[in-house]
């Protein structure tokens, strides 16, 4: 019973550590000395757990991560030491499925790519960058992996991390920063 209640935690922090970290490096954000790499080492130990909660989600989350690097969003140390913890873990606690892997991968690679093309080139404010800003490809990929196989844990957890990542960065922009 609790196990639901740590994963939806974890998830929903993932996201916002997830996002400080970037307002930490990219968007002015002042915390403390050194809270970049605790942000990171943060995003790691999350990350970790959520790869040893199940097999299914942990693959998701290394497809994730894959994407990210491969769009180049692993630019700063602590998004390197957050995702080096999570790929070290993920041998240690589930095995890989590739078939699971490479489709999730391939979506969020493409959809990522073209919200990050979209929002650099078309739009910059209004409702369509809104739209792009909110990360729907995480629920929604998930939610229908949800109705096919229905093993619903990716999808609870991708859309508490987007939740954790958006309110996070709405918080900040209300405050200038972002």
């Amino acid at each position: 019973m609790y196990e639901i209640i740590y994963l939806m935690a974890a998830s929903a922090l993932f996201g916002y550590f997830r996002k400080v970290a970037d307002l930490l490096d990219e968007h002015g954000l002042k915390w403390f000395n050194g809270a970049e790499m605790a942000t990171g080492i943060a995003v790691g130990i999350l990350g970790a757990y959520l790869v040893s909660y199940e097999p299914v989600l942990a693959n998701v989350i290394l497809a994730m991560i894959a994407a990210l690097i491969v769009r180049g969003k692993v630019d700063y140390i602590n998004h390197l030491l957050a995702s080096i913890i999570i790929l070290l873990s993920f041998p240690l606690f589930a095995p890989f499925d590739y078939s699971i892997f490479i489709s999730f991968f391939m979506v969020f690679a493409v959809f990522g790519a073209f919200k990050d093309q979209y929002d650099v080139r078309l739009y910059r404010t209004g409702w369509r960058f809104l739209l792009s800003e909110v990360m729907l490809h995480y629920p929604a990929i998930t939610a229908a992996y949800g109705l096919l196989t229905s093993i619903w844990t990716p999808f609870i957890a991708f859309t508490l991390y987007t939740i954790g990542y958006d309110l996070t960065k709405l918080y900040y922009l209300k405050k200038g920063i972002g």
